[in-house]
C-alpha cells in the first residue's frame, strides 16, 4: 500500500508503518492507495473529527457515519436523501453526517491495510 501526504508517497507494509504515519497528530489529508492503484481511501483529519472518501473502479463513496449496533454489514445507499430516511443510517444524537471520529478513521485505515477492501466500520453513501 502507498500512503500519500502532500504529493509524497510512502510505502506502507504493516500496521506499525501505518501507525507511524497516522500518529497521535495525523496530517490533515492522507490518501491510502492499494498496490495496484485501483482502490483508494482518502482521510481528512480535523482534530477528533474526520471524513472518509472511498474510490474504486465502480465506487465513489462518502462515509456517512459509524455502523449502528445490529445494522446489516456493508450498507451503501444511493444518496444522502435516502440515508436520512433509512433507519439503519440513524446517527448518534448530535452527530453530523459524513463525519466520523479520528479513531473510526484510523480503524478504517487499518482495515483497508489488512484487507485491501472498502472499510466496513462505517456506512457509505454514493458521492453526488
Amino acid at each position: 500500500m502507498q500512503a500519500w501526504i502532500d504529493s509524497i508517497a510512502t510505502a506502507v507494509a504493516d500496521v506499525a508503518e501505518l501507525n507511524a504515519i497516522l500518529g497521535p497528530e495525523p496530517p490533515t489529508g492522507v490518501t491510502l492507495a492499494s498496490d495496484d492503484g485501483r482502490r483508494t481511501l482518502h482521510i481528512n483529519f480535523y482534530g477528533d473529527r474526520s471524513d472518509l472518501y472511498w474510490e474504486a473502479e465502480i465506487d465513489l463513496l462518502l462515509a456517512w457515519g459509524p455502523v449502528p449496533p445490529d445494522a446489516p454489514a456493508g450498507q451503501v445507499v444511493d444518496d444522502a436523501e435516502y440515508a436520512y430516511d433509512n433507519p439503519w443510517f440513524a446517527l448518534p444524537d448530535g452527530a453530523e453526517p459524513f463525519k466520523i471520529t479520528a479513531a473510526q478513521a484510523r480503524q478504517a485505515a487499518h482495515e483497508f491495510l489488512c484487507t485491501g477492501e472498502r472499510p466496513t466500520n462505517v456506512q457509505w453513501v454514493v458521492k453526488p
